[in-house]
């Protein structure tokens, strides 16, 4: 029999000839976190599986997003944080540049005390890192380069525009050696705890049109008062009949005190741009929040301006 027909029916009783070894496993799930260098997923019998995707064959993938769903090849019995085989895209989540920046991007702020915000959207293998502005517009687009002393930065080669480092722990935005924006102390404070993640949504009145729905997405530290925060505004049948969404995203702050209850909880949600301030009456025993006017007080009506924690 001549050899090479017995390497092609090898490789059909096996199924494929594959790189990996054979005792190669798979899992297949939706992603529940991700990194530069790991990833989460929850499959199918609800176990979460984490990896470890610095040395992964990342052919197969097209992007990485929370929800997207992920056929992960790792080797041997599964251990939380091994290094992961390849990576393979199964299907992908469709979201707007907003929910991408919020849950993948890293905020930045200026260190000369304005409100500059600026978010690093990192590629799923690290190579390049996209810099947008507070308004959600591109600015430039870096390269990682391998520095001579070890580690990495993102620039241009041989010019002078911004430069990307992680510097004791936070990400940093120079240009020409001058720091100009740097990841908040808190982001990378385990001291506060884990990350948490809360959601609320709630149809509050409008003063023309059937109401706003609000959904709102709160991201912090667990023993932090402070995070961030993804609001999205649906007027219902605002133009022509047709809703019409606006989305901001910014800083939540915690703040003690209304002019009724001098221990009130209240969060104080400001935007990336400054242009926007949301005060909101945090009930505890609820886990509800009510909205507050400019000067933190109550709506005197008695229509709902309430939004629920939803799942």
């Amino acid at each position: 029999m001549d050899k090479k027909w017995i390497v092609i029916a090898s490789c059909v009783a096996f199924g494929s000839c594959s790189h990996f070894s054979s005792n190669t496993e798979r899992s297949k799930g939706v992603v529940a976190d991700a990194t530069m260098n790991t990833v989460t997923i929850v499959n199918a019998e609800n176990d979460t599986l984490s990896f470890g995707t610095l040395n992964a064959d990342k052919t197969g993938l097209d992007g990485l997003l929370i929800g997207d769903s992920l056929e992960i090849a790792y080797s041997g019995h599964y251990e939380p944080g091994m290094e992961a085989l390849s990576l393979t895209t199964i299907a992908k989540v469709r979201k707007d540049l907003h929910s991408r920046l919020f849950e993948q991007g890293i905020r930045t702020e200026a260190v000369d005390g304005s409100s500059q915000v600026q978010y690093l959207l990192f590629s799923p293998d690290s190579s390049e890192v996209e810099l947008y502005k507070a308004d959600g517009t591109l600015e430039l687009t870096l390269k990682r380069r391998t520095l001579p002393a070890g580690g990495y930065a993102w620039n241009v080669e041989d010019d002078a525009t911004k430069n990307v480092r992680q510097e004791d722990g936070l990400w940093t935005v120079s240009q020409r050696g001058k720091l100009l924006l740097k990841q908040p102390q808190s982001d990378g404070n385990e001291d506060l705890g884990p990350w948490k993640e809360s959601r609320y949504e709630g149809l509050l009145p409008a003063a023309d049109g059937p109401g706003i729905r609000y959904q709102l997405v709160i991201r912090h530290r667990a023993y932090s008062g402070d995070g961030r925060f993804l609001l999205r505004l649906t007027y219902l049948e605002a133009e022509d009949g047709q809703d019409k969404t606006c989305t901001c995203m910014g800083q939540r702050y915690t703040q003690r005190g209304i002019p009724s209850d001098n221990d009130a909880t209240v969060w104080q949600l400001i935007s990336d741009l400054g242009d926007e301030t949301y005060n909101f009456l945090y009930n505890q025993e609820g886990q509800t929040l009510t909205l507050l006017d400019k000067d933190f007080r109550r709506n005197a009506s008695d229509l709902n301006y309430t939004l629920k924690p939803i799942k």
